[in-house]
């Protein structure tokens, strides 16, 4: 086995085992959400030149108003605006701007306490593969 193979190996399982505790917090923190989110959530390797190079994590949309505590009469602060699922665009009531994160809408953070628990090992293996070359962007992962 080549050096490429066992780092492409190793990135999977590191992806697996993350994709695995993913699903285990949406079940831990989002009981109501929990079917669907658990079966849709998704997490591919990409390569490029045979390399282990990106990994995509995909879960349906509402999952990110959960993690930031949004939701029906509950919006953000910034623009308003926002696309529905049939494409269509829509308007964030004035009466619930900013109030994001407040009431029962609490924010149940799920996605980035295990990815960022979970990228340690991560950059522990890219170290190893790349000597040390290699820094990791921690910010373009997360939810925000």
């Amino acid at each position: 086995m080549t050096l490429t193979d066992q780092f492409n190996q190793d990135v999977s399982k590191w992806t697996r085992e993350t994709k695995r505790q993913l699903k285990l917090e949406v079940i831990r923190s989002t009981v109501i959400y929990s079917g669907h989110a658990r079966k849709d959530l998704d997490a591919k390797v990409r390569r490029y030149a045979g390399e282990a190079s990106k990994i995509n994590f995909a879960f349906p949309f509402y999952m990110a108003f959960v993690h930031k505590g949004a939701g029906k009469g509950y919006g953000g602060s910034k623009t308003g605006l926002f696309t529905r699922t049939n494409g269509s665009k829509g308007t964030t009531n004035p009466n619930s701007m900013g109030k994001m994160g407040t009431g029962k809408r609490r924010p149940k953070p799920w996605f980035n306490p295990v990815v960022e628990a979970r990228f340690p090992a991560l950059e522990e293996l890219v170290a190893v593969y790349h000597g040390g070359k290699v820094a990791l962007n921690v910010q373009r992962i997360l939810v925000r």
